[in-house]
């Protein structure tokens, strides 16, 4: 990949930017900005690296690059992404800007009669396979950039790593068929469902009957007949699909850019995401630029993969303005609203987590800052079901497009344990996922093997992960860190933020498992293909690891065991985030019996 054209492509992208993604634009050109700032001072080839990986995230502004790059230079979209081929599918898929709905919903829209599952009232849409979904470009060759080399050394895994599923094993992706264009005031069939995975030929069945629910999450639509719809998986019908009719609102631009967005869950688990663009004309004498529809952006649906779900699962999607979210709500013990409920942060997302986690510590007015902005549908689901799971405490999965708002230190008005702090992930036991492009897949591990552990520390004596626990220890020198990671370690624990810390936390860091004592990138370790990670919001004295590793190696889920360390230690561990499954454990292989 020429670093020239790679550039010059990701200036038209940020010239294009309110085009393309609208009022959600400013997020991707806070982040675009500085790094095209560096042209001339960075070596080319690694910036280009670190500009694709950020573009990749952003699903319109990623299919804008990839397109000038295949007009330009007959590159496949897959080509352009650094990231080996040697495991998993490739990131062409963005962290899908634009979500949300025009208006908000009307007053006492959301106000929650809490349904249990069973007494959910049966679904009656039809449904028909699902046409073959259109191969995925080949992948082409990659230089040797230090990002694709550190990208390699991370995805050498052991034999236990989950291989590409066999032709025979079913998989799907999200199906979203719709027009490209649509005119304010017409209404819009789409049809929703499951199309056959990579390798597949449509012919497979899943071993077990599948209900998949589908919620819809669409910008400038209304949807008169409800946002979701629930299809039977099964050997009758292995890819169903279902008609959603949206009607679009009226706008001010004569031309907008939309995205339809498909959440799909099974039992409470969010299993799959997939997203598509649609343009919105504000009357019929523009249309007739139609185009051939672009290829849904996603995830993989593997419903084989579903364990046991969150109590509760919220997914964060971007509005149509900067600081304007909207949540979703899954969970297995009641049927959840089909329509979006919405957050005004009154302020950019980045600038919102910066003002709170910039202060350095943690305290109950920055906690009641970031409770006052959680939507009232949260808190009555999450009392609902923390009734009903009593005495166990709940536990709350948050799937979020955006990655500054620490909504884990939300302070709950009435707290379900008075002796612990207020404070959402004291009261809960809570994960963070991001939502939106290829990676990290859905859903998130709930299992992560620890046996061999690699510590980057550079004092001189023994880090105590060596002495108690056989880890690996190197220095932060680059050359040294590159040769452990050939090894293949399962957790990676990186000390402090030197050279080697700073390059692996922004430009790729991805491992298995990895722990930062100090403030890092932890979406991109997830980008990457990490099982979890957890990262201090500011940073903190150390001593929280040493405690840490002894309950999560003993069997302990680290999302718990951070939870009550905030709960004893809340100035300290307080400022500890957990990356990953509320459910995911850290297992190690006993030694053999003497």
């Amino acid at each position: 990949m020429d670093p020239v054209a790679v550039l010059r492509a990701a200036r038209a992208v940020r010239d294009e930017l309110d085009s393309l993604m609208g009022g959600a634009s400013a997020e991707l050109r806070d982040r675009l900005d500085p790094l095209l700032a560096e042209a001339g001072s960075r070596p080319p080839g690694q910036l280009a690296d670190a500009i694709v990986m950020l573009i990749a995230q952003y699903g319109p502004a990623w299919n804008r690059l990839s397109a000038l790059l295949n007009l330009e230079h007959g590159l496949a979209a897959a080509q352009a992404v650094p990231v080996p081929t040697d495991t998993g599918p490739q990131d062409l898929g963005g962290a899908g800007y634009g979500s949300g709905y025009h208006d908000p919903p009307p007053t006492g829209a959301m106000s929650l009669d809490w349904m249990r599952p069973d007494q959910a009232p049966p679904s009656e849409t039809p449904r028909a396979p699902s046409p073959q979904a259109p191969p995925a470009p080949p992948a082409g060759s990659r230089g040797s950039s230090m990002l694709g080399r550190l990208t390699g050394a991370f995805r050498r895994r052991r034999g236990d790593s989950p291989a590409p599923a066999p032709e025979s094993e079913w998989e799907g992706i999200p199906l979203i068929e719709a027009p490209t264009e649509s005119v304010s005031g017409w209404g819009t069939e789409v049809s929703i469902g499951v199309a056959p995975g990579r390798g597949q030929d449509g012919g497979a069945a899943p071993r077990e009957a599948v209900e998949l629910d589908i919620q819809l999450v669409a910008e400038g639509f209304d949807a008169p007949g409800g946002w979701q719809v629930r299809l039977r998986v099964d050997a009758a019908s292995p890819y169903p699909r279902a008609t959603v009719s949206l009607v679009a609102l009226a706008q001010q631009e004569p031309e907008v850019a939309r995205q339809i967005q498909a959440i799909c869950s099974v039992r409470g688990q969010v299993v799959g995401f997939g997203l598509r663009s649609i343009t919105l004309h504000g009357s019929p004498g523009r249309l007739g630029r139609e185009e051939p529809p672009e290829p849904v952006a996603g995830t993989r649906i593997r419903p084989a993969l579903v364990g046991e779900p969150a109590d509760v699962t919220v997914a964060i999607v971007h509005g149509d303005e900067p600081g304007r979210l909207w949540w979703t709500y899954r969970s297995p013990h009641f049927v959840t609203p089909d329509r979006a409920e919405l957050c005004d942060l009154g302020m950019r997302a980045s600038e919102f987590g910066r003002q709170l986690t910039g202060q350095g510590r943690l305290s109950e007015e920055l906690g009641r800052k970031v409770g006052s902005r959680v939507p009232r549908g949260f808190w009555e689901l999450l009392n609902a079901v923390a009734g009903r799971v009593a005495p166990r405490r709940p536990s709350v999965l948050i799937l979020s497009q955006e990655p500054h708002v620490p909504w884990e230190l939300a302070v709950l008005e009435h707290p379900y344990d008075p002796s612990l702090p207020r404070y959402l992930n004291c009261q809960a036991v809570t994960g963070r996922w991001p939502l939106g492009g290829r990676r990290p897949e859905l859903p998130p591990p709930v299992s992560a093997r620890a046996d061999h552990v690699a510590v980057v520390y550079d004092e001189a004596q023994a880090h105590p992960l060596v002495t108690e626990y056989g880890a690996t220890q190197v220095s932060s020198a680059l050359g040294d860190v590159l040769g452990v990671l050939g090894q293949g370690p399962d957790v990676v624990h990186l000390t402090a933020g030197g050279s080697a810390a700073e390059a692996l936390g922004r430009d790729l860091a991805g491992a298995p498992f990895v722990f930062l004592e100090e403030p890092g990138d932890a979406q991109a370790f997830l980008l990457a293909g990490a099982s979890g990670v957890v990262e201090p919001l500011w940073p903190v004295g150390g001593g929280l690891a040493r405690e840490f590793y002894r309950r999560c190696l003993s069997g302990e889920p680290p999302a718990e065991v951070l939870r009550s360390m905030r709960a004893q230690a809340p100035d300290s561990a307080g400022a500890y985030r957990f990356h990953g499954h509320p459910s995911l454990t850290l297992r190690r292989t006993p030694p053999p019996a003497e």
